[in-house]
């Protein structure tokens, strides 16, 4: 047996070849078919065969390694391959869940690269391996063991990532042990360490452009989250940055502009920059705008310094009541959802407000799982509950939750008539009803909703008539007839 995986070994490297390809491919614009839906989710079940024949493969190579215990090659051999075997399916059913467009944004695709990397890495340790029977040489298996311990690496980021959905992005971490609590954990960042934009400029771009401007949503294709991102600019004929000017910097023209002027910044309903921080940006575009550059160093200028010192004083005051406020959300978090069919967390952009979305891999979702999280519905800025079973009956109690600015309900039960309902929320931007049962009159609700902006469509059977007409009432939403974004 072991002759004849030798012959076959290269088929291996073209596996791993193969596999690479995977994350480049696209997920469907329209709905996938339903064998894709029905297989895809066995994704979850399947995924722990590997895992454990990953794991073991390691530990019996090490275990030879070290001479504890003679294992054959023979099983070393059946191992990989039987753990190759099962990850090649299982990212299979894994990109079959990530075709459907049921999922989107950083983890997933993250969770899908890892899986490529372990079944990638498997495959060529396999290959390895049957060269190193074939050639006796040290070189060769040490890239075996190269490949075999980075698959496993593999794994761990992986399952992480798999976790992260299914449970949020701190579920490895949300019980480590604290030595301190939340109230003497937090202590300012000594001054000699502070950086102009990093400490003074960041804070009140994250509060109040960030929201709109980020790696998930990216108004006019401008990401405000790093400093790279500022200096790459958006679809704008205006550099957003352009170091050493103002009159070039379209960041800075924008928050000039008139506030009833469209193109200013932030929008109508967003809090204003006041005027030290408009100050302080002004003066940090001017000198250069260098990242790199330290407080103190700044502090040197004598026109700057008395602002920066006032300033420095009360972003501290903000930071630690934020702080103090996000380890206060997440005790009451972790109090609410213990238990529950969803997934809560702190709103990374908004940092006061709380996201609720659907876990993964899917659960039953009905109208009655939603009550659980009634204490916490003032707080809930974004909610998706795409492939959900809730119907317009949960759109009620969606209706309290008065902070919201955006709702997801691709692919669920509503119809419509519930959405009435939501004319009690006076900041809702974003309604995503595609791929619903939404009917042409019941979808009229939304005229009654005052802040809405973005209204995706993608997959209903409303009417053109429908939608022109609500174009023609409310010029300034945008109706998206086409896949819409996932939260």
């Amino acid at each position: 047996m072991l002759k004849r995986a030798l012959q076959f070994r290269f088929v291996f490297l073209l596996v791993a070849v193969a596999v690479l390809f995977l994350p480049f491919l696209q997920p469907a614009e329209e709905t996938a078919p339903g064998m894709v839906y029905f297989l895809g989710r066995f994704h979850p079940l399947l995924i722990h065969f590997p895992v454990v024949l990953v794991l073991l493969a390691l530990l019996l190579e090490l275990i030879r390694r070290f001479g504890l215990w003679a294992v054959a090659s023979l099983t070393i051999v059946f191992l990989l391959a039987s753990a190759l075997a099962a990850s090649v399916v299982s990212l299979g059913l894994g990109f079959m869940l990530y075709y459907t467009g049921e999922y989107g944004g950083n983890t997933i695709q993250q969770h899908l690269w890892g899986g490529v990397s372990m079944t990638a890495s498997l495959s060529i340790a396999l290959y390895f391996f049957l060269s190193y029977h074939y050639l006796a040489s040290k070189a060769v298996y040490a890239l075996y063991l190269f490949f075999l311990f980075f698959a496993n690496l593999s794994l761990v980021y992986t399952s992480h990532q798999g976790g992260s959905l299914t449970h949020g992005s701190e579920y490895l971490t949300e019980y480590m042990p604290r030595f301190t609590e939340a109230e003497e954990a937090w202590t300012p960042k000594p001054l000699e360490e502070m950086l102009v934009y990093e400490d003074m400029i960041v804070p009140f771009l994250d509060r109040k452009c960030m929201s709109c401007h980020n790696e998930n949503k990216s108004k006019g294709n401008l990401v405000m989250t790093s400093y790279e991102a500022l200096l790459k600019g958006g679809k704008s004929e205006h550099p957003t940055l352009a170091p050493g000017s103002t009159a070039e910097s379209d960041m800075y023209r924008r928050v000039m502009l008139p506030a009833d002027d469209d193109d200013h910044m932030p929008p109508e309903g967003k809090t204003p920059l006041t005027q030290d921080e408009i100050a302080l940006l002004t003066w940090w575009i001017e000198k250069g705008a260098d990242s790199a550059l330290k407080v103190q160093e700044a502090m040197q200028d004598e026109s700057i310094q008395p602002l920066m010192a006032d300033y420095r004083a009360e972003l501290e005051m903000q930071q630690r009541a934020r702080f103090l406020q996000k380890q206060s959300l997440e005790r009451l978090i972790q109090t609410v959802s213990t238990g529950h069919r969803y997934v809560l967390q702190v709103d990374p952009y908004e940092g006061e407000t709380i996201t609720l979305s659907m876990p993964f891999p899917p659960a039953s979702f009905e109208d009655e799982d939603l009550l659980s999280a009634q204490p916490l519905f003032p707080k809930i800025s974004k909610a998706s509950f795409i492939g959900s079973n809730i119907t317009d009956d949960a759109l009620y109690h969606i209706g309290q939750m008065t902070a919201l600015s955006e709702l997801y309900l691709q692919q669920t039960k509503i119809k419509g008539e519930g959405l009435v309902h939501l004319s009690n929320l006076p900041h809702l931007k974003v309604l995503d009803l595609s791929k619903t049962n939404i009917t042409d009159g019941q979808l009229l609700h939304v005229l009654h909703l005052p802040a809405l902006e973005e209204l995706y469509l993608n997959g209903t059977n409303i009417s053109p008539a429908v939608v022109e007409a609500l174009q023609q009432n409310q010029p300034d939403l945008n109706i998206f007839l086409e896949r819409g974004k996932l939260f």
